[in-house]
């Protein structure tokens, strides 16, 4: 067949093939990928059962996404050939990566729970594989597990409406006539297999202990020349146990193998679930150093060999020995007390792709945010990493916190994957990883999940409290929370354009979840941000809906800090300074921007606002610089731009501030002003771009540009002083914030005019 094609398929070569099918590698000419076909033999083509059992493994196994589960593409015929277009794989099976020898720990247990959350995913549809064995557990290069063959896979009743009761149970009978059965096949099965029983999902789990046998011994847990002889073996024997064979492993693998081998199997695990749960756990200890009990169980068995005299010295020894071990083991990286978590990686650029990026990686930052007693770096401070390779060890240094964590996400269809890892800074060495398997729907649990995972590693003690908001997940509606998502994504792209379409997504996700406190308060912000620092048009309306939002959010939930801040910007805007609770004192305000920056050293809007703070200082030197320091964190800042054109201009050096002011329009989408701009200042110099700017600024057609508050500094630059208190006036009428009045360096000429004066105190600033 090679070189021929079948359908849109070219055969390319051979890979392998069994009783039940041969296998190529092929070309989807379509797709322009390398898929694997697999075809039923000619000889079998015609056998009814054969048939049956072929398609059953196309159907079963095309009804799960999931990433250690092979993909199926398709089933089709060719010639009267049928075959299975799949997901092409390269590595070898675990029978071949087993060969005998027993695998070492860290890969029993990665693939552990790797084999389990297949088995979950699968019980979850309703499928029951039936076949678990190691030939049909594929590991690729990567070391990622994949069961296959789903030949024998029924739906269990409950899960299939009308479905043929002769497939409820597959006997030993029907296993040793399938085309190419073998004793390697049988010694799998689990006892109600063997006596005919009507099968469940919990007879996978008992074919995965013994595979979790074979692979931590080395050996199979039920053999014999025949089948007869197995399975006598697997009714009424008990294989050896595990720590006579490799007394290396923990206890606790023992008694996980142990259970799933359970005869009865009412008392056997009942969900993959909880299998995978067990060995997460135990994988997670043993990373963490707290299982060691192989040392201890050899120490023993050598210590009963010797005299009295010796076992004394040796059992004193052994103690004390243990002790500091197992305390060196507990106080590893009990010093972590900051972690800065770097954008996760390894979606594609695109928007669907990068808001679900973005929203794992700031819904970590927040939800480690609530644990006691760690610090953790805002997504402002760690977003100059994003899509770019980045050294765990060196960023820690740059950042100063104790430990990085680092992901990398795959997805496929509904379901993606995460690999995460937490790196200490001292070293360099992991302190805790994982892999997680989740729907794009469960975003929300995935992050709770991974929080908890490094608490539980951290030995963070949390209080019952503190655990139940860890537990919290903020809506039950998973289409409310993709839009939260979306809604922060637009939202931190700091544009006007962002904000108006965050509004969009945190009503949607309101629509979807009225009780969705988060939302209420994303809300919020986003319409805060548009009063505050977007464009001013209906400005009113956008406070006041900020302000009926943030109410609704603290209303449903009052530890939300966001939403407070938000409405008391919002009190502070509308001059209700009783309500806000905050004055604009520069002192205070540095010594608050300041221990920002000591705590968060990245963060871009503590940043900027600590060079305003030199600007109302008339310290233009010390301005500049700390907005070029902004700017070399991230040179996208726009907010950042602007004020550094500003600094020039008050320093005079116009030629610098028309570059970084026409490069800030420029990336806001503005590249035709931007020229006009410097055709303006190349022929009337900086008051003709001043006065093109009033012109702009000053129509309320003109939505994205115009700002009565920027009018009002333009003319006062002009020192039209008049035209200026005007524009105050225009202000304070349409409601457009006037927090930095008094401390702005460009209105401090009409400071002493009795209108100013009577406008602050109509405002009703602190005197």
């Amino acid at each position: 067949m090679l070189g021929q094609a079948i359908s849109h398929y070219r055969i390319l070569r051979k890979l392998g093939g069994g009783g039940m099918g041969v296998v190529y590698e092929a070309e989807d000419t379509r797709l322009g990928r390398h898929v694997a076909l697999k075809f039923l033999p000619e000889e079998l083509a015609k056998d009814r059962l054969a048939l049956e059992r072929f398609q059953r493994e196309a159907r079963a196994a095309s009804a799960l996404n999931h990433p250690n589960i092979c993909t199926i593409f398709e089933i089709d015929e060719a010639d009267g050939h049928p075959f299975i277009a799949m997901e092409l794989l390269e590595g070898q099976t675990l029978r071949q990566k087993i060969m005998g020898k027993a695998l070492d720990l860290e890969p029993v247990l990665d693939l552990g729970v790797q084999i389990a959350s297949a088995l979950e995913a699968a019980h979850t549809k309703g499928i029951v594989h039936r076949d678990i064995k190691p030939g049909n557990i594929f590991v690729t290069n990567l070391e990622q597990a994949k069961v296959l063959d789903f030949g024998l896979a029924k739906l269990e009743k409950a899960a299939a409406a009308g479905a043929d009761p002769a497939g409820a149970t597959m006997t030993a009978e029907e296993h040793l006539t399938s085309p190419g059965v073998a004793l390697g096949t049988v010694a799998y099965m689990s006892p109600e297999q063997v006596a005919g029983k009507e099968l469940d999902a919990r007879t996978d789990l008992f074919s995965f202990g013994a595979v979790l046998y074979e692979m931590t011994t080395g050996r199979q847990a039920f053999s014999g020349n025949t089948s007869g002889v197995i399975f006598h073996s697997i009714l009424e024997k008990h294989p050896p146990s595990v720590s006579r064979v490799n007394p290396e492993l923990p206890p606790r693998l023992e008694e996980v193998i142990a259970k799933a081998l359970e005869k009865d199997r009412e008392v056997r695990y009942q969900h993959a679930a909880d299998m995978r749960a067990d060995l997460k756990r135990l994988k997670r200890d043993t990373s963490s150093g707290t299982v060691s009990a192989p040392v201890v169980r050899k120490a023993v068995q050598w210590w009963r060999a010797k005299p009295a005299w010796i076992a004394s010295a040796t059992a004193l020894l052994l103690i004390s020995g243990v002790l500091v071990t197992r305390y060196a083991l507990r106080t590893e990286h009990q010093n972590i007390a900051s972690v800065a978590v770097l954008p996760f990686s390894g979606l594609s650029a695109d928007a669907d792709a990068e808001f679900l990026q973005d929203g794992i990686t700031d819904g970590i930052i927040d939800t480690l945010s609530q644990l006691p007693n760690l610090r953790v770096m805002s997504s402002s401070s760690v977003l100059r990493y994003k899509g770019r390779e980045a050294d765990p060890q060196k960023v820690g240094k740059d950042l100063r916190v104790d430990a990085v964590l680092i992901g990398r996400i795959t997805q496929r269809g509904e379901l993606f994957s995460v690999n995460a890892e937490l790196v200490s800074v001292a070293d360099n060495s992991q302190i805790w990883g994982e892999q997680y398997s989740e729907k794009i729907a469960d975003v929300s649990a995935l992050q709770q999940e991974i929080v908890r995972d490094i608490s539980d590693r951290l030995r963070l003690k949390l209080s019952a409290a503190e655990k139940e908001r860890l537990t919290k997940r903020p809506t039950a509606n998973p289409e409310a929370y993709e839009l939260y998502l979306r809604g922060r994504h637009e939202m931190d792209k700091w544009t006007d354009a962002g904000w108006k379409k965050s509004v969009e997504y945190f009503q949607q996700a309101i629509d979807k979840d009225p009780e969705y406190a988060t939302a209420y308060a994303g809300l919020a912000d986003a319409y805060e941000l548009l009063v505050n620092t977007g464009p001013v048009f209906s400005l009113k309306d956008s406070a006041a809906k900020a302000a009926a939002a943030a109410n609704h959010a603290i209303a449903l939930d009052d530890s939300l800090s966001e939403a407070h801040l938000a409405l008391a910007l919002i009190h502070w805007g509308n001059y209700k300074f009783d309500d806000a609770q905050r004055e604009f004192r520069r002192a205070l305000e540095l010594s608050e921007i300041r221990r920002a920056l000591e705590l968060d050293p990245l963060n871009l809007h503590a940043s900027v606002r600590l060079g305003d703070l030199f600007i109302f200082q008339h310290d233009y030197d010390n301005a500049i610089a700390q907005y070029r320091k902004t700017l070399e964190i991230d040179p996208s800042f726009v907010e950042a731009r602007y004020a550094l054109s500003y600094g020039y201009q008050m320093k005079g050096q116009y030629d610098q501030a028309m570059e970084e002011r026409a490069q800030g329009l420029t990336a806001e989408g503005y590249p035709n002003i931007a020229e006009e701009d410097k055709r303006l200042y190349a022929a009337s110099g900086w008051k003709g771009v001043l006065r093109k700017r009033i012109e702009r600024s000053s129509n309320p057609e003109n939505q994205n540009f115009y700002d009565p508050y920027g009018v009002a500094v333009g003319y006062a630059q002009l020192e039209e002083n008049d035209k200026a208190l005007l524009w105050l006036e225009r202000a304070y009428a349409e409601h457009v914030p006037l927090s930095f009045l008094l401390v702005d360096t460009d209105l401090e000429k009409v400071h002493s005019d009795p209108r100013f004066k009577d406008l602050v105190h109509r405002i009703g600033f602190p005197q």
